[in-house]
C-alpha cells in the first residue's frame, strides 16, 4: 500500500482528504503543523507528501519547509504542494526545492486523487 503524509492546518481539509484517499486504499498520516509533519518524515518513508503552503497565520510559507524535509528525507517522495495564493514566482521556488505539483486550490478531492495517482501510482 501506499502511503502519504497529508500536511494542512484547517482540520475539515486534512480528515476530509484522509478519509477520501484511505478509501481508495492509500493509508495516510495526518499533519496539522510543520514540526508535526518533520516528525513524521524522520520516521517513515511516503510515496507521496501532500501539503498546504501556508500552515499558520504567522509562517508565510510553512509548506516549502515541508517540502524541503520531505526532499531530504524520503528522496523519492513525490512532493504535491496546495495552494491559494499561486504566481510564477511560487512556481519557480518551488520547482527548486523539489516540488512535483503545484496546485492551486480548492480542488475537488477526485483531482488531487488524480494527481497522486499520476506521480505515485495505485493506492496497493
Amino acid at each position: 500500500m501506499q502511503r502519504l503524509l497529508v500536511v494542512d492546518d484547517e482540520a475539515g481539509v486534512r480528515e476530509g482528504m484522509k478519509r477520501y484517499l484511505e478509501r481508495r486504499g492509500y493509508v495516510v498520516d495526518c499533519a496539522a503543523r510543520g514540526s508535526k509533519a518533520m516528525a513524521f518524515l524522520a520516521k517513515v518513508r511516503y510515496a507521496a507528501v501532500i501539503t498546504d503552503l501556508q500552515l499558520s497565520a504567522g509562517e508565510a510559507a510553512e509548506g516549502l519547509a515541508v517540502a524541503v524535509e520531505a526532499r531530504r528525507l524520503c528522496s523519492a517522495a513525490r512532493i504535491i504542494l496546495l495552494t491559494g495564493h499561486s504566481s510564477d514566482a511560487l512556481s519557480v521556488v518551488a520547482r527548486r526545492l523539489g516540488v512535483d505539483a503545484l496546485v492551486h486550490k480548492p480542488r475537488p478531492l477526485r483531482e488531487i486523487e488524480g494527481i497522486i495517482h499520476a506521480l505515485v501510482g495505485d493506492a496497493a
